[in-house]
């Protein structure tokens, strides 16, 4: 049998169980084994999201760390993971699509006004509001990897003008694609809506403070599916307070699960998601991460691996 030890945060057994069953569609001889048991010490390779990662160094023959998301920052953060243990993250479409969906359906319901929508229904207003005519609506793409290219293109498909920003330079279709830390100024000035998408990195922890925020265009909307730490959370609050962000649709935050007290909670431009914008659905996922699993066995690099200096 191949041994893989398994974590993912609140993940119940069933759904550890359902991993396993469609794994083993790929690679008959894997066996799933929990991260936190005694059996764990048996694994070459670990699939992870969130874990404890100390208890990794209790895997003597660990030669593989296979994140179970698109982000790695959950494992590269621990200074304790050995250099030469192969870091891989999951690069998958349906996944990309999922999240298009999720910023498609945020900047509709803002330029819709959907939120004015709903508090006029709780008050029996039956009344239009003003829409934002798309045409005019251009919307910033920080992070134009994997995914963020798949957002900008299907945005672009539907008549927005779409603008992207990436550490590298990239070519995308219909796209104008920026870099750099003029691109990103240039990004932060033009925009009227701001998608953030981005790795988490040394580079992009706290990336959105009050300077950044105050340089947007007044009554800007900024999303965020990227990662909490990217934005400095009191920033964002006192910017929508004053009107310079007029809207906020948030699906990830610094401390997750969101506290009850957290400020977000009573800031009625503020729109809350608790982490749901694009989750790893075993049914696409499984053949790579089968393949990655057997790679790291037979000492083969894996497709995906993570570049440990960038981040990503």
């Amino acid at each position: 049998m191949s041994k893989v030890a398994f974590y993912k945060k609140d993940a119940s057994i069933l759904e550890q169980y359902n991993w396993e069953k469609r794994l083993k569609l790929f690679l008959p001889e894997i066996e799933l084994v929990p991260l936190l048991s005694t059996e764990a010490k048996k694994a070459t390779t670990a699939l992870l999201w969130k874990a404890p990662m100390e208890k990794l160094l209790l895997i003597d023959k660990l030669k593989g760390i296979i994140s179970l998301g698109q982000g790695v920052d959950h494992i590269l953060n621990k200074n304790s993971i050995n250099k030469k243990i192969h870091i891989v993250r999951i690069v998958d479409p349906y996944m990309a699509k999922s999240m298009s969906h999720w910023v498609i359906l945020s900047v509709l319901n803002y330029i819709r006004d959907t939120y004015g929508y709903h508090n006029q229904e709780k008050i029996k207003l039956y009344k239009p509001r003003k829409e934002i005519n798309f045409l005019n609506v251009k919307i910033g793409i920080y992070g134009i990897g994997e995914i963020g290219s798949v957002v900008a293109k299907d945005l672009n498909s539907l008549g927005f003008k779409v603008t992207g920003w990436s550490r590298k330079k990239k070519y995308i279709k219909g796209v104008d694609c920026l870099k750099g830390l003029n691109g990103f100024d240039n990004l932060i000035k033009t925009n009227d809506i701001h998608v953030c998408l981005l790795p988490l990195t040394s580079s992009t922890v706290n990336i959105f403070q009050d300077d950044v925020f105050k340089k947007m265009k007044k009554g800007s909307c900024f999303i965020n599916a990227g990662r909490g730490e990217h934005v400095v959370e009191q920033d964002l609050i006192n910017n929508c307070k004053s009107g310079q962000i007029s809207q906020a649709i948030l699906d990830v935050y610094r401390t997750e699960p969101l506290t009850q007290d957290h400020p977000f909670w009573t800031q009625d431009n503020i729109t809350l998601w608790p982490h749901v914008a694009a989750e790893t659905n075993p049914d696409t996922a499984a053949e790579q991460i089968a393949n990655a699993v057997k790679c790291i066995n037979e000492d083969i690099l894996p497709p995906n691996m993570v570049d440990i200096s960038l981040g990503y």
